[in-house]
């Protein structure tokens, strides 16, 4: 899926990531991005922060995918947590944009 990645920041703390339950170093996940006027964050793991910048455009997180439940709900992230859940909390990946995902910045 990605490759493991050593996670050393001042920023990380160790919390429960909302959006795969694990105890792990988390950072604030701005729902909509700061360069979109995003204020409101959620805890979240720099896995599953890297995933959803993978797939979704600032654009798209900014207009459809703009709430911890409606990343939850859907189909490819659903996929993903289950892998997800069968890795250790400790082992943080780095995952790399989609091939599908527009490669257009701020459109």
């Amino acid at each position: 899926m990605g490759n493991v990645i050593l996670f050393h920041s001042m920023s990380a703390e160790v919390n429960k990531c909302e959006f795969c339950g694990m105890s792990t170093y988390t950072r604030r996940h701005h729902l909509i991005p700061r360069c979109k006027s995003g204020i409101e964050t959620a805890n979240t793991c720099p896995t599953c922060e890297g995933w959803i910048h993978g797939q979704w455009t600032h654009n798209q997180l900014r207009d459809i995918y703009n709430s911890v439940e409606v990343i939850l709900a859907d189909e490819g992230f659903q996929k993903f947590l289950k892998w997800r859940r069968k890795q250790s909390a400790t082992a943080l990946f780095k995952s790399e944009p989609a091939k599908f995902r527009d490669k257009r910045k701020y459109t």
